[in-house]
């Protein structure tokens, strides 16, 4: 690859500021209007929801409930802005380095992922706050009032912590896709994958014990839909991409 010059690094520079201040844009546009109508009614939603009966929620200084809705409100700008923000990325790293090379990805098939996408995400906070979280957050409950303990939960820490959960599992549940595009683009080979399957299960499980409490219930909570995913991964990849796994294994008889 040619040297680049100075009149094309200040239109690379030109170009990624413009891009930059438009992810700007969104985000701060997707703030405002959702600390002035959205952020109230999520905050409300998850106290009604998932505080454990018997728990109180405290804040412990005035400014905390107004932080509190500004760092929701920012979640939500960048939650939206992601999708123009990843696309940025690809086309940088596309246009400008080789480390692309093999993953070329239409508009047709960049729309059908950003949907497939987004139910897969929306799968996964659903699951996250209907199933794992009320019983994660029981059980945490219970645990301190065996202990002797009064649950008062600060209203940031509290409303965080389930907010990081949810965006945990909802990355968690895009797992199938992000797998199927690296392979049939030929960024990874489905033979590694299954090669390193049980380093991955290790893997899934050091995630469960950072982000979840030491005990080994907490832990399979997050650590087995990780290990499911990562299966139906490989089985919609063997399904979809046979013949292309085909190829892999057997080079020379293309």
């Amino acid at each position: 690859m040619s040297d680049l010059t100075a009149r094309e690094i200040a239109e690379i520079l030109l170009g990624l500021r413009r891009k930059l201040m438009r992810i700007v844009a969104i985000i701060a546009g997707v703030w405002a209007i959702s600390f002035t109508f959205i952020t109230d009614g999520i905050i409300e939603g998850i106290k009604s929801d998932l505080l454990p009966k018997g728990a109180h929620i405290v804040y412990q200084y005035p400014l905390e409930p107004l932080i509190l809705k500004l760092k929701i409100s920012l979640y939500l700008g960048i939650a939206v802005a992601m999708p123009y923000i990843v696309k940025v990325i690809y086309d940088t790293l596309k246009n400008r380095t080789e480390l692309l090379n093999n993953l070329s990805i239409s508009k047709s098939k960049a729309v059908v992922y950003l949907m497939v996408a987004i139910v897969l995400f929306s799968l996964g906070v659903a699951y996250g706050y209907f199933i794992m979280l009320p019983i994660f957050l029981k059980f945490l409950y219970q645990l301190a009032v065996q202990q002797g303990a009064l649950a008062y939960y600060s209203i940031a820490e509290f409303v965080s912590f389930v907010v990081l959960m949810l965006v945990v599992f909802g990355f968690v549940f895009e797992l199938p896709l992000i797998l199927y595009i690296l392979v049939s683009n030929g960024v990874v080979k489905y033979s590694t994958l299954t090669y390193y399957r049980r380093h991955f299960y290790v893997a899934f499980f050091v995630i469960g014990a950072v982000i979840t409490p030491p005990d080994i219930f907490t832990q399979l909570m997050v650590a087995v839909p990780m290990i499911v995913f990562f299966e139906i991964s490989l089985l919609t990849i063997r399904i979809l991409l046979r013949g292309k796994i085909y190829e892999d294994m057997h080079p020379a008889s293309g």
